[in-house]
């Protein structure tokens, strides 16, 4: 233990004492390259960074979970105003179309003293950040908030960018909105226009129904029509029942025997008139049906009310939609939400000029050691003519070209 300890000393020692015998190399290359570092960031352009903060498009509750609540009080076909997603908004920004523009709004070729398209493209890209925040959890998360910056020599200049970048934005989602609410309003509509067709027709089937067959209520008038019946048939029996009591003590062509018997025929007539239909009262509305055509009326009459009720249900049901797209369709902001706009930059976003001299600095330290190591190395090797030494210099031989060239010129 004592071994290694000692060897550890004497390495640490003989590094300090290759570093003091060197000791003003090592300061003065630490000083010019250090002085190099701070004159460089102090001739480094500067550049100014300017951002905005963008909340996407809200995507709301649509009313069928509203209408789930409220036990289906509402459609629940029913949505929202369709949105662009995040990612949308996302693919807006880092567009060649729109990065194009930019170019040509600002006359960035200028700027960027260059004609070839996608180096401009590629410097913009440069200048150009887009951060997306999403929620935090594990798992993929919906973005939250995107940060859109644009760094430039001209702190107006950047500001610009940016706002233009965000009024562009605006525009796009905007008008991707509005022609999805348009195309589902057409679509929407369409579908109502042709329930009011279907539906007008149903009714005036349903009245020409009602008015050649006579029904307003199948099941009242069957009912008033049996009603009827029993009625009659009971007068039947009854005047039958006088009829044999007076045949007992009279003639047959005793008047009041003759009435009854009048009676008697009417009363069948009546009875047998409900069961089958007239000519006169095929050409007339009539209150009571035939009792034998009730079924085939009542299915009929049953189909055509099934028809409009049903059109009326489906009425019901695509008039709001129809009314509430309608709403969508004019009303004209369903961007994003700009939280932070873009602003004048007061300050340098770059360069950072500390972090440029203390990086400098640790620059020149490395160099200074690795050529006062190469130095001693060299030093050392030379004067015991060690295998190291004698690689060093053949790997510098090599290396050379122009001499290599000339030996073998005079060859």
């Amino acid at each position: 233990m004592s071994k290694e300890a000692n060897s550890n000393d004497i390495q640490v020692l003989d590094v300090l004492l290759v570093l003091a015998k060197h000791k003003m190399l090592v300061i003065k290359m630490v000083v010019v390259i250090t002085l190099i570092s701070l004159a460089i960031s102090l001739v480094w352009p500067k550049t100014y960074r300017s951002g905005a903060l963008v909340l996407p498009p809200a995507q709301q509750q649509g009313l069928s979970g509203l209408a789930g609540m409220l036990g289906g009080a509402l459609p629940l076909s029913l949505g929202t105003a369709p949105q662009v997603s995040p990612e949308v908004i996302l693919s807006i920004l880092n567009s060649r179309t729109l990065r194009v523009e930019l170019i040509e709004e600002f006359d960035l070729r200028e700027v960027y003293r260059s004609d070839i398209m996608e180096e401009l493209l590629i410097k913009l890209s440069e200048a150009i950040k887009i951060q997306e925040n999403r929620e935090g959890g594990f798992g993929f998360n919906p973005i939250i908030s995107i940060h859109l910056s644009v760094t430039d020599r001209e702190p107006e200049r950047a500001r610009d960018m940016a706002q233009f970048l965000v009024n562009r934005l605006e525009e796009t989602i905007n008008t991707i909105n509005r022609n999805n609410a348009i195309e589902q309003f057409e679509m929407i509509r369409e579908r109502y226009e042709r329930n009011l067709v279907d539906m007008e027709k149903a009714e005036q089937a349903f009245l020409a129904y009602q008015q050649t067959h006579g029904i307003i209520e199948v099941e009242e008038q069957a009912r008033v029509v049996i009603g009827t019946l029993a009625e009659i048939k009971a007068r039947t029996i009854e005047t039958e029942m006088a009829i044999n009591v007076l045949r007992q003590s009279v003639s047959d062509n005793h008047p009041e025997l003759r009435r009854l018997e009048r009676t008697r025929d009417e009363l069948n007539h009546q009875y047998d008139r409900f069961f089958r239909k007239t000519e006169q009262q095929a050409r007339t509305a009539q209150v009571a049906p035939p009792l034998l055509d009730i079924p085939d009326l009542a299915l009929n009459y049953y189909r055509l009310y099934r028809d409009v009720t049903v059109q009326n249900k489906i009425y019901e049901l695509i008039y709001p939609q129809y009314d509430f797209q309608k709403l969508i369709t004019e009303f004209e902001k369903r961007g994003v939400q700009i939280i932070d706009k873009p602003h004048l930059p007061t300050y340098k976003d770059a360069p950072k000029r500390a972090f440029i001299v203390l990086g400098g600095m640790v620059f020149s330290i490395f160099l200074s050691f690795l050529i006062v190591f190469y130095r001693h190395t060299m030093e050392t090797g030379e004067k015991m003519n060690t295998l190291r030494y004698k690689q060093i210099r053949e790997l510098q031989q090599h290396f050379r070209f122009r001499k290599k060239t000339r030996s073998s010129n005079e060859e």
